[in-house]
């Protein structure tokens, strides 16, 4: 399977957000993130040859709210948000070729860690990645329980 890893605006990856992780949310417009736009921001998919996404992440400048001490304040992080890969292109190398291109994008922008919220059905994916636990399960309300994981960089 042929594809390529690039960025992507913001409204890039609504289609597979939508399809993927909110499709309680009235419309692709609807899948956007309050911080999708500041300059910080990095969008990535994986992009087929006719230029359609089979998978996205979107990248922020961001600590975390929930768990301030789980990663060295003085240590640069970014925060891995709203990855999805289109149910017929999993387990093809997408999510991990996403992932890896994250990694290097936010270390070349000078981050130490690379952190989530990770789906309980994710965890494993996360795990094989380098990931690792930062808390215990919590729920995030309509989407269902989660784990803070971080890769550092």
């Amino acid at each position: 399977m042929k594809f390529i890893i690039q960025p992507v605006p913001s409204s890039g990856t609504h289609s597979v957000r939508f399809r993927v992780l909110w499709p309680h949310r009235a419309d692709e417009a609807a899948c956007t993130i309050d911080i999708d736009d500041l300059p910080s921001a990095l969008h990535l998919a994986a992009m087929d040859e006719s230029a359609r996404p089979l998978g996205v992440l979107s990248l922020f400048d961001q600590r975390s709210d929930r768990f301030p001490d789980a990663i060295p304040a003085v240590q640069p992080v970014y925060r891995l948000r709203a990855m999805g890969v289109l149910p017929e292109y999993r387990r093809l190398g997408v999510g991990q070729s996403l992932v890896e291109a994250a990694c290097e994008a936010t270390r070349i922008r000078g981050a130490h860690w690379l952190w989530c919220d990770a789906r309980e059905v994710a965890l494993p994916f996360y795990e094989a990645l380098g990931f690792e636990y930062l808390s215990g399960s919590y729920d995030i309300p309509i989407i269902g329980p989660h784990r803070m994981m971080a890769r550092r960089l």
